[in-house]
């Protein structure tokens, strides 16, 4: 256990004083564990600083039964915060064929540049992809439209926080972004932009065409019928025309769900099967980890290390207060 000395929040010492004194053996050994500092921890504890300090010292003054049960508290809870964490870790990132394939167009965008599109379902990976290529590349922005951000000001103001231009307010706003993503061959990456209104989308046009850099809109099926529907319409023909690359998936494709099961170590046809029936349902990748994460749960409950079909099916109606519809195993 690393040292760290687990308390039962509902144990009963034969006196207050001696189970302080666990207590802050407890304390003191997983605050170091986790770098965590007392002014960290005081308001984790619903303690003040000055009376954690003096817990910790063993000079506090008052009655200190209060004070050990809310301390047992946060120890039991950490230290189910780290068992659950442990199991319900997903797989980490792994470059499956969709994950590729929306790497390829942010890499396009940012290299030519130009403007791309990624749309697709929920779950399918997007996000994931777009803060992993961020990850490994420079002068990459992701902003997440929302439906806050419904006028071109907004998104201006919201753009200026991200890439740090120097004006964040006022009529020059647009010029400062532009000096600031001009000649970094830079990409600005768009997340949930279906939220965008269309003069927002031409304004971002005008950011990649004064700027010299790539911009990719990435959202849902919306997304992709409004900017499709632009090229129908001559006032909004040049906005369609600057998309280049488009990338579209509706739903996981079966060798992402095949990976990312290998990541989980979920073997045995039935139960990869279930999952796999799982990952195409509404919420896609993402349904299936927290399910697969939360049956994990289930079965050590059971002092179980691996999941079973049952596992999964009790955490999919609980996670979703619903049954999951039957499906017929290959």
């Amino acid at each position: 256990m690393d040292g760290i000395v687990e308390i039962n929040a509902g144990a009963v010492a034969p006196d207050a004083e001696a189970r302080a004194q666990e207590l802050r053996t407890a304390i003191l050994a997983e605050l170091e564990r986790d770098g965590l500092s007392v002014r960290d921890a005081a308001p984790q504890m619903e303690m003040g600083y000055s009376t954690l300090n003096a817990y910790l010292a063993d000079k506090y003054q008052g009655n200190i039964t209060n004070l050990n049960d809310k301390a047992a508290k946060w120890l039991e809870t950490r230290r189910r915060g780290r068992t659950l964490r442990a199991r319900r870790r997903a797989p980490d990132y792994l470059e499956t064929p969709t994950a590729q394939a929306f790497e390829d167009v942010f890499a396009h965008a940012q290299g030519t540049p130009d403007v791309a599109m990624v749309t697709g379902g929920a779950g399918v990976g997007k996000t994931l992809a777009a803060a992993e290529y961020q990850r490994r590349s420079n002068n990459v922005w992701i902003m997440t439209a929302d439906s806050s951000m419904r006028s071109p000001t907004a998104i201006l103001r919201e753009l200026a926080e991200i890439v740090e231009s120097n004006e964040r307010r006022g009529p020059r706003i647009l010029n400062s972004i532009v000096r600031r993503v001009d000649g970094t061959a830079g990409l600005i990456i768009v997340d949930e932009a279906q939220n965008l209104q269309t003069e927002s989308i031409d304004l971002l046009r005008t950011i990649h065409d004064r700027g010299g850099i790539g911009i990719v809109f990435m959202g849902n099926e919306p997304l992709r019928s409004r900017i499709e529907g632009m090229g129908r319409q001559a006032s909004h023909a040049q906005i369609f025309s600057r998309i280049g690359m488009r990338r579209k998936r509706d739903k996981p494709q079966v060798k992402d769900v095949m990976m990312i099961l290998d990541g989980w170590g979920v073997s045995g046809k039935p139960l990869r099967d279930l999952c796999r029936y799982i990952a195409m349902q509404p919420g896609g990748l993402r349904a299936m980890n927290k399910t697969l994460a939360y049956a994990h749960t289930l079965a050590a409950a059971h002092e179980r290390d691996t999941v079973a079909t049952d596992d999964v099916n009790r955490a999919w109606s609980q996670l979703t207060t619903g049954v999951l519809p039957s499906f017929e195993a290959e």
